[in-house]
């Protein structure tokens, strides 16, 4: 089980650091890093930072309090997070270096799904 507990941590500090706290305190320098496009209305990109420091924090306290009832659905929600990402990328809307983010979010779920076949591991166990 500390497998999937690392895996639901690791992947709630990268969200909390890199597109959370980097969107909202260096949204320009986080884009430009990785060659995306952004227009005139940063505050739009630094509530997605926000958003994503909330979400991260989430995962932080879903390791640290065990809630497995949310395991299967964080992997659920990062496949989907992940073809999204690629979606944007096929229609043109995105540079291809968006696959980055999709390839960390289809890793980490791809991490705790085999961590939680590992275990062989129900949600309703504690």
């Amino acid at each position: 089980m500390k497998s999937v507990h690392n895996s639901l941590n690791i992947f709630g500090i990268y969200l909390i650091l890199i597109p959370g706290l980097g969107l909202i305190f260096f949204p320009e320098f986080i884009l430009d890093l990785f060659q995306l496009r952004y227009g005139e209305e940063l505050w739009m990109i630094r509530i997605v930072g926000l958003l994503a420091l909330i979400i991260g924090t989430y995962y932080l306290y879903f390791a640290k309090f065990r809630l497995s009832q949310l395991y299967k659905i964080t992997v659920v929600m990062r496949y989907v997070a992940a073809l999204f990402l690629a979606g944007l990328w096929m229609l043109g809307e995105a540079e291809i270096t968006i696959l980055l983010f999709a390839a960390i979010d289809a890793a980490g779920a791809t991490w705790t799904m085999l961590a939680l076949k590992n275990n062989q591991f129900s949600p309703k166990q504690k």
